[in-house]
């Protein structure tokens, strides 16, 4: 799982970096266009919306995978390492339960429901679906990603008691 998670978080961050280069494009040609035409290029804010929401999820999962989301650690380093991985381990079973319930099956619900009802984005002429797509595929990928750190924890919490019991 470890080397599965490995390539999906190279290619998430390839998505990202491609995603982040067309927004500057995007934008850059939303300026000049203001200030060259005098009238902004209708399309490039919605363009720009469209691929900072995907970018910032891409971006959530890939600081996910890379332990890089913000965490407050001053209690818990101060806990007996028992204790620490009991609440590492409970932390990722919230967020896990957070990710599948709200991300995945809420984000799959709400991309079924604008596909059904066909909201186009103005001025792109796509359907709104695309947009928040964004949320059960970054997901996807952070469910993917807290497997693998739930294994590592409970891999860890197996060793360190038969250690202890040695």
């Amino acid at each position: 799982m470890h080397t599965l998670n490995k390539r999906i978080h190279s290619l998430l961050s390839f998505v990202s970096i491609s995603l982040f280069i067309l927004l500057v494009i995007d934008v850059v040609l939303g300026v000049a266009s203001r200030y060259i035409i005098g009238d902004q290029i209708r399309w490039t804010e919605e363009l720009a919306t469209f691929l900072l929401v995907w970018l910032v999820f891409c971006g959530a999962a890939i600081a996910y995978r890379d332990k890089a989301h913000l965490g407050i650690n001053l209690l818990v380093e101060k806990l007996h390492p028992s204790s620490r991985r009991i609440i590492q381990i409970t932390a990722l079973l919230v967020v896990l339960a957070f990710t599948v319930s709200i991300m995945l099956i809420g984000g799959t619900q709400l991309v079924m429901e604008r596909f059904h009802f066909a909201q186009m984005m103005s001025t792109l002429g796509i359907q709104k679906a695309w947009l928040y797509l964004a949320l059960p595929f970054s997901g996807f990928f952070i469910t993917l990603f807290n497997l693998e750190f739930l294994i590592e924890a409970f891999h860890l919490s197996n060793n360190h008691s038969n250690t202890s019991e040695s």
